[in-house]
């Protein structure tokens, strides 16, 4: 596990560094209003994606992880299901959005074209699962890193050709670029573990039983991770949003990198320890999680006030407030992801559900409570609000399942004294990784 962390960890640095290149030249070159309509047309597409799952993803690692014998089963059913939903959710989604979004004709066009994405994005986040219950991280690594990358590669060529714009934008990156990475996912999964429709009826009925009983808290957290742009995007104006996305882009670097740390290899890597490994190995992580980030989000928020305009430009200088609110809780935020992994690995997925519901209810209550005085603030308020309460539920149940609350917060020293030595580890190998390759060239 330490392995695959500092590894993904490393790659997500990488992701990390572009997705903040990619959100300083659409800052820069789209203007926070043009920032604030790309930002509210392509919310809608991710939370119809993820409402379109019904939380079949997770139900593939999970199934797959404990019954190896029937993968190939699962992974032909999750191939017809995934792209039935993914249609279903794309025809919810153009059905509904000019009742959201009316009288608003350019940002509701940007909308319903970011909304052709949705099957693609269902099926590859199914196909990202069938990866990982094989333990093939590395090409779930390669799938992360490919991202960025392609949103790096379409910006620049839209910028070059003079036809940076959000439309061109959503087309070029959600729609073209989802569907290769879809196409590329689809390929890797057939390659290692051919697909059979034997026994469709069982194995789809399997996958939809445990993906329902994991869709309730992929429901709320789905919505808790969009109801503040979602929010304002109805609410307020797009520059309003632009600054939004800004102070929330910087605010994330944490829980982007972490989050996309730990969800290559966690939820497989926990079920395949003991109830006893799992409680240890999660109080080491929180603890150390909790120190080492907040250490880093405090130094960040120092920053803010001479960093933010000097790399987006004087126009986001209001965007520092919310920016350093974000980061302040960003440390909450990756804990309570952290133990919300274990608990779906001891089966407690309606407990997941019902904290993030209260979770989500509480920040919303904050956001739409706080936003005639606030504004914008308001959205940063409520994800402050909506993570301390789930932070504490989990606390709770995590005590009453038998994780020691003392050992969330105690960092051993062995911990301490061992991270140069993993450090030095991982420069070693990857010095040999370079090193083959020069010699393979």
């Amino acid at each position: 596990m330490k392995k695959l962390f500092l590894s993904s960890f490393a790659l997500n640095i990488g992701v990390l560094v572009l997705n903040l290149v990619t959100g300083i030249m659409m800052a820069r070159w789209l203007g926070s209003y043009g920032r604030g309509e790309f930002a509210a047309a392509t919310r809608w597409a991710s939370l119809l994606t993820g409402l379109s799952a019904l939380g079949l993803p997770g139900a593939i690692i999970y199934l797959g992880k404990k019954h190896a014998d029937k993968q190939r089963e699962l992974f032909g059913s999750y191939l017809i299901l995934g792209l039935s939903f993914g249609l279903v959710g794309l025809i919810v989604g153009e059905s509904i959005l000019p009742l959201l979004m009316n009288g608003e004709n350019e940002g509701l066009n940007y909308a319903r074209i970011a909304m052709l994405s949705v099957p693609f994005a269902v099926l590859a986040d199914g196909l990202i699962g069938t990866l990982q219950s094989l333990n093939q991280f590395k090409r779930v690594m390669a799938l992360r890193a490919l991202s960025p990358i392609g949103s790096l590669l379409v910006i620049v060529a839209l910028e070059a050709t003079g036809n940076l714009n959000p439309r061109n934008l959503v087309i070029g990156f959600i729609v073209l670029w989802s569907f290769l990475l879809m196409a590329l996912a689809t390929f890797w999964a057939i390659k290692s573990l051919k697909p059979t429709l034997r026994s469709f009826a069982a194995s789809g009925k399997e996958l939809l039983g445990s993906g329902v009983k994991i869709y309730g808290g992929s429901l709320v957290n789905i919505f808790g991770g969009n109801f503040d742009q979602l929010i304002l995007s109805l609410a307020l104006s797009p520059y309003a949003l632009g600054l939004y996305t800004v102070a929330s882009s910087i605010g994330g670097i944490l829980p982007s990198v972490l989050f996309g740390a730990l969800n290559v290899f966690l939820l497989p890597k926990l079920m395949d320890m003991d109830k006893e490994q799992r409680q240890r190995k999660v109080e080491r992580m929180h603890a150390l999680m909790l120190y080492g980030t907040a250490v880093f989000a405090v130094a960040v928020s120092a920053l803010l006030p001479f960093a933010l305009p000097l790399l987006y430009g004087q126009e986001y200088k209001p965007a520092i407030g919310m920016a350093a609110l974000l980061l302040c809780v960003a440390p909450i935020r990756i804990c309570c992801q952290m133990m919300m992994y274990y608990l779906h690995t001891v089966g407690r997925f309606n407990t997941v559900s019902i904290s993030e519901a209260a979770s989500v209810g509480g920040g919303l209550l904050g956001l739409l409570v706080l936003m005639p005085v606030a504004g914008a603030t308001a959205a940063a308020w409520g994800i402050v609000i909506a993570s301390l309460l789930k932070w504490g539920v989990y606390v709770a149940v995590l005590r009453r399942e038998g994780v020691r609350i003392r050992g969330l917060f105690l960092v051993h020293k062995s911990d301490i004294r061992r991270l140069p030595e993993l450090l030095n580890r991982y420069r070693s190998a990857y010095a040999r990784r370079k090193s083959a390759l020069a010699a393979k060239q």
